[in-house]
């Protein structure tokens, strides 16, 4: 098994999957209020079905309208023409299941939606919602918008709502520099009628130093936020950082990143240090879609990899951490993220859309170790545009089978060479697991836009990438017994959310300027597609943990790689 397979066995480590929670579970604000609303008046709508406690519709069943259970299991086999509410409740759908409208789970799991049918739109809340029964009728309990409240009423509203404790957690991936960063400190939060606030205060704690002054081993993160709005509205931030980030964190997880470097000393990503402070505003509708826009004044640092402990190959040595440039920079950000996933855990339908631009504009103090030519003004002055997007498209084809798509790009836009930090790559299981991470070959890298002779710890040194991934996945059948058919066999489950995925990537990096130096094109060229790095394979996904196997197509001289991801490829 070769090196970029160790990532598989991250897996084995089951504390660890339980700390990747997804963003609808850590919100500390709980269930959204319009949320709330829309699901206790799904419940109090006319149904056909509506019942609470243990519901079931059996196979061959018809229920001509909607179906509403409150504290289930709902377990359906049949035929339901309406809608679906359940709420603080688990959905149960066996493969004969047909539903023509959309579900909507409030507090609960569904198990089976990758064979059952749903005409409709699924989506699944995970916070508990607090409610009261009264004259008949469920109600959402504190729901009151306001206005028709007493203000003692509301202020004590507040104050229950409102609340601290001290924070004791990871503060990011486990790393060759770092060691683990934990933030230690207060965490303060306060909900009021017209939004909310909070407040995190850290020191942040670098296990792998030796907690001496000069060895810069505490770091600091302060953050507060104020939201005014509930179901929509504005935001304003400010923060005040000394931390060290990734330069590149948007192929792998934290937990997958953290994993590899603890266990087997195989870290995926390269990092720097910050230091400074931004402030931001911004609008958000929901859970759907946020925009913010922030300004900077940092201080990047080099940092260079430790002796920190792994579980394994304690023996080998780190790669070497890529010496980044030292610069005092202004920073002008912005970004917009778009969310429809009908499920952030396990989505089958909607767009997940990220997109950022970058100005930076500052003064290199000096320059890092690449492999490439860069050129600035001779006072080492610094200019940059840089643009990220991050495009997912969830198509559900029938009730067992899915396609997805997913096109990442990004790069510099104009001004001077980017620096180390804003570079990139598109290297290594998270992109094209086809091909080794890091490693040398034959002629230019396009991977990494790296030479014949590469700069100590192969940085990502390429102006502009782009990355296409494509899989199909279908559910998984087995023949199981199920002694609840009449017929005592019908093809079951092994699990349900297993599936099997055929996949393909194909992607490359490049520098723009001097259209004669290697692996350069012009502002505006794209290279041809037959330079790309491509690669196809197939995989088993057990919603936890997903199985694979690569084949580089580009260059068939290469060993087919096994590799392991938790939760799904993207």
């Amino acid at each position: 098994m070769r090196r970029s397979t160790m990532l598989a066995l991250c897996a084995l480590v089951p504390m660890a999957l339980q700390a990747q929670q997804p963003d609808t579970v850590r919100r500390r604000s709980g269930l959204p209020r319009d949320v709330m609303r829309e699901a206790v008046a799904q419940y109090n709508e006319p149904a056909a079905l509506r019942n609470e406690g243990a519901t079931e519709i059996a196979a061959g069943r018809d229920i001509q309208g909607n179906v509403a259970v409150l504290s289930g299991p709902l377990t359906i086999a049949g035929h339901v023409t309406g809608r679906v509410v359940a709420l603080n409740s688990d959905v149960i759908l066996k493969p004969s299941a047909h539903i023509d409208g959309d579900v909507l789970v409030v507090v609960g799991n569904v198990e089976g939606r990758d064979a059952a049918y749903i005409g409709g739109e699924l989506r699944i809340y995970r916070e508990r919602l607090a409610y009261t029964v009264q004259d008949g009728a469920l109600q959402v309990a504190n729901a009151g918008s306001g206005e028709d409240v007493p203000w003692w009423r509301r202020w004590e509203g507040r104050r229950q709502a409102s609340g601290s404790k001290i924070q004791v957690a990871s503060a990011g991936a486990y790393n060759r520099v770092e060691g683990l960063p934990i933030n230690l400190g207060p965490q303060m939060y306060r909900d009021f009628s017209g939004g909310s606030a909070r407040l995190d205060a850290y020191a942040v704690v670098r296990t792998a130093s030796s907690f001496r002054a000069d060895d810069n081993d505490i770091g600091h993160n302060l953050h507060g936020e104020a939201r005014f709005g509930r179901a929509s509205g504005w935001l304003v931030g400010a923060r005040l950082f000394d931390i060290v980030d990734p330069t590149e964190s948007w192929q792998l997880s934290n937990l997958e990143a953290g994993l590899s470097s603890a266990l087997f000393r195989r870290d995926y990503r390269d990092y720097y240090e910050r230091h400074g402070g931004s402030v931001e505003a911004g609008v958000f509708a929901g859970r759907n879609a946020t925009f913010t826009v922030s300004y900077g004044d940092e201080h990047w640092l080099p940092r260079v990899a430790r002796p920190a402990w792994t579980l394994f190959r304690s023996d080998v040595a780190w790669r070497d951490n890529p010496v980044a440039d030292a610069a005092h920079l202004h920073l002008v950000q912005a970004g917009l993220t778009v969310d429809t996933r009908s499920d952030v855990d396990n989505p089958w339908t909607g767009w997940y859309l990220r997109a950022e631009l970058e100005r930076g504009a500052g003064h290199i103090d000096s320059l890092g170790l690449l492999s490439v030519p860069r050129t600035h003004a001779g006072d080492g002055r610094l200019t940059y545009d840089r643009g990220f997007l991050d495009v997912r498209r969830y198509n559900r084809l029938s009730p067992g089978r899915q396609l997805n798509l997913r096109v990442v790009a990004g790069g510099w836009l104009g001004g001077d060479p980017l620096p180390v930090e804003r570079r990139f790559s598109v290297d290594g299981p998270g992109a094209l697991p086809g091909f080794e991470f890091r490693s040398m070959r034959a002629g230019d890298d396009v991977a990494t836009c790296t030479p014949a002779v590469a700069a100590p710890g192969y940085p990502a040194q390429c102006d502009r990438m782009l990355l296409a991934q494509a899989e199909y996945r279908a559910s998984l059948h087995w023949g199981l017994f199920d002694w609840g058919n009449d017929n005592g066999w019908h093809p079951g489950h092994l699990h349900g959310d297993a599936a099997w995925v055929l996949f393909a990537d194909a992607g490359r990096g490049w520098l723009v300027g001097d259209e004669t130096q290697p692996m350069t094109y012009g502002r505006g060229v794209i290279p041809s597609l037959s330079s790309f790095r491509t690669d196809m394979g197939v995989g088993l996904d057990f919603d936890e943990i997903g199985v694979y196997l690569a084949k580089a197509l580009s260059t068939p001289g290469q060993p087919a790689r096994a590799f392991v991801r938790l939760r799904h490829r993207f």
